[in-house]
């Protein structure tokens, strides 16, 4: 065996194992929106779902970008969550433009600011698991769902330090079914079927209910062992 086959050979194997690895570390799964929404209402507290994240890195700052600007961050950021070994759902969606996000099953709540800062994302969502004392008219276990501003929109140098960031509005409800199929902005979507959180909207309905005593469901739960 001559040194050019040998060079060669070793080439190819190299190959080989970075094509494994790659699909080692892929960990977009195929979830369908019902499939979310039945693990988001799940009343058992000791779900495997616990947290999660929904965050974007196209248009940072709010400001419309190129589709292959977008399309490059969205892989970096794709890569970041791979490497992280985070399971995330593909949403397609509208917020003034179309827009990709990703829905990320038990994504800590720092790792969502964080990311939503270095990608210039104005705001990014994350939602936790909590318990609280029993009350006739609302299960004891819910996601409470957060709205958290990161950065401003526009190209102004933003008015915090770059370790702040808002909680600027709770909800424990996502809509779905025919209300948000009728939505023609500000909405996300799974398989095509919409669905949104209502932050910001006055409505009864979707008000944050009392919570007394709540705490954190993740006490409770015990992740399975690898």
């Amino acid at each position: 065996m001559n040194k050019e086959v040998l060079k060669a050979m070793i080439k190819k194997i190299i190959l080989e194992n970075r094509e494994v690895t790659v699909l080692l570390h892929e960990k977009e799964i195929s979830l369908s929106l019902d499939e979310v929404l039945k693990r988001l209402q799940d009343p058992n507290p000791r779900t495997e779902l616990q947290r999660f994240g929904i965050l974007t890195a196209e248009n940072p700052r709010g400001e419309e970008a190129d589709e292959f600007s977008n399309s490059q961050r969205m892989a970096d950021l794709k890569k970041k969550l791979d490497m992280a070994k985070l399971d995330y759902v593909e949403l397609a969606g509208k917020y003034g433009g179309e827009e990709t996000s990703y829905f990320v099953l038990n994504m800590k709540k720092q790792d969502l600011i964080d990311l939503g800062k270095k990608f210039g994302q104005a705001a990014v969502i994350g939602g936790e698991k909590l318990i609280r004392s029993y009350r006739e008219d609302q299960p004891s276990s819910y996601f409470r769902i957060t709205y958290y501003q990161t950065e401003p929109d526009g190209s102004e140098d933003p008015p915090f330090g770059s370790q702040e960031y808002y909680a600027v509005d709770d909800r424990e409800v996502v809509v779905a079914g025919q209300i948000a199929q009728q939505r023609q902005d500000y909405f996300s979507a799974i398989g095509g079927k919409k669905f949104f959180i209502p932050f910001f909207d006055p409505s009864p309905q979707y008000q944050m209910g009392a919570e007394p005593g709540a705490f954190s469901a993740e006490r409770s739960y015990q992740p399975p062992e690898e």
